[in-house]
């Protein structure tokens, strides 16, 4: 049996991870440990009432039936899977909490008009280099093809992964969700930023979800004795990246926007030994805003600056696209329910800008969406000392619970 408390089930999920890395939780999606959290979330709907079912893509439903059940139904949730070495609230206070979020709408003896349903998304975070992978079966924008080309760090596509959790790829399309049975969508999630905790505000409106152009770059020059080969003779691809770094972080500080930001967070350096020289670096690249013509100038005139440095260097040069997702503006209609939810619970609210992605971001290109953020500590987040106190998280849920009483109404 779940224990009844939110806090008590945030910490039983967590145990739900059989890496145990430096501390923090791996569980990435299509493994044995995902399905034994599924199982566990799916628990959790049934306790509550809801009605559970899984999609073709292994995206998690859980249905609190309406009282005009073909209305245009209710969204609310986010995922559970997490990426490597990670924190116990990312995703999953927007899971749990939206259940929470129903079982006190039902103490409140609370009415639905609408079907609300929470969703437990599969894939948002990256294991397969893009994330997102269940809401962009539900949206479409991902095909069958894409499920065979997307491989893990280990080379296993997502088409493999599925089969071996019991899915079938090939029922893809099986996913898709009628945007016309959607009212709207709501993401309860942790900030993963210090905004909230430095200007003491308890609640973060989310207007706009910043959106990734992430890059997969390519450099190879000659593998030489470090020794025996002189400086000048060097076609040396890791000084050529150390350019492209430094370059990103001018051209993300100076955009027109002012919110770009530019990172490189993988560096493959090959062959890796003290006495050669590196003869070939991959790096993935990670280039955001919520303003898309900034990011584009970002990203053009980095692709720029990556020609001029491999012809001047003599190095070859490769680049592939990993994801290009556009920003996604909040609904008025979700984001006033959530301002009067806060306005009715008194609570200090932020309009803020996500500079994370989320499933919201790939829901908004069809539905009406909305975010609500909690606090996070010290503004950590994908950390295994990533933390947001209970009576932040009691609070979001409380304001959720407000905004689907209005959205559902």
């Amino acid at each position: 049996m779940a224990p009844a408390d939110l806090h008590d089930q945030i910490a039983e999920l967590a145990e739900i991870d059989s890496a145990h890395e430096g501390g923090g939780l791996t569980r990435e999606v299509y493994t044995a440990d995902y399905d034994r959290a599924v199982d566990y979330v799916s628990e959790l709907m049934r306790d509550a009432g809801l009605e559970v079912r899984l999609d073709s893509a292994g995206n998690l439903f859980g249905a609190w039936k309406g009282a005009e059940p073909d209305q245009p139904r209710v969204l609310t949730g986010s995922h559970f899977d997490t990426t490597l070495n990670a924190g116990r609230f990312d995703g999953v206070v927007g899971v749990l909490g939206g259940i929470e979020a129903i079982r006190e709408l039902k103490r409140r003896g609370y009415e639905a008009r609408r079907t609300i349903e929470v969703l437990g998304f599969a894939g948002e975070e990256p294991r397969f280099g893009a994330g997102c992978i269940g809401s962009r079966a539900m949206m479409g924008t991902i095909t069958r093809a894409d499920l065979d080309e997307m491989r893990d760090r280990a080379g296993v596509s997502v088409a493999e992964a599925m089969r071996e959790r019991g899915l079938d790829p090939d029922r893809l399309d099986a996913a898709l969700l009628d945007p016309d049975t959607a009212h709207a969508f709501v993401e309860l999630h942790i900030e993963q930023g210090a905004v909230l905790e430095s200007t003491g505000n308890e609640i973060g409106v989310v207007e706009q979800i910043a959106a990734p152009h992430d890059l997969r770059v390519t450099l190879r020059g000659a593998a030489m004795h470090a020794g025996a080969t002189p400086m000048r003779l060097r076609r040396d691809a890791l000084v050529g990246a150390a350019e492209i770094v430094t370059e990103l972080e001018r051209l993300a500080l100076a955009s027109s926007s002012g919110t770009a930001v530019g990172t490189v967070g993988v560096l493959r350096v090959s062959p890796s030994a003290v006495n050669v020289i590196p003869g070939e670096v991959q790096m993935d690249i990670d280039v955001r805003d919520s303003d898309l013509d900034s990011r584009n100038h970002v990203i053009d005139a980095l692709q720029a600056k990556l020609r001029e440095t491999a012809d001047r260097r003599g190095l070859e040069l490769g680049v592939s696209t990993i994801t290009r997702d556009e920003p996604a503006d909040c609904s008025p209609l979700v984001v006033e329910a959530v301002r009067a939810a806060c306005t009715e619970l008194e609570v200090r609210a932020l309009d803020m800008i996500s500079g994370a992605y989320h499933d919201a971001m790939v829901l908004g290109s069809k539905i009406p969406i909305g975010m609500i953020f909690v606090p996070s500590v010290n503004g950590l987040s994908h950390h295994p000392d990533e933390y947001t106190a209970p009576p932040d998280i009691d609070r979001g849920v409380q304001v959720l619970a407000g905004t689907l009483a209005r959205l559902a109404a």
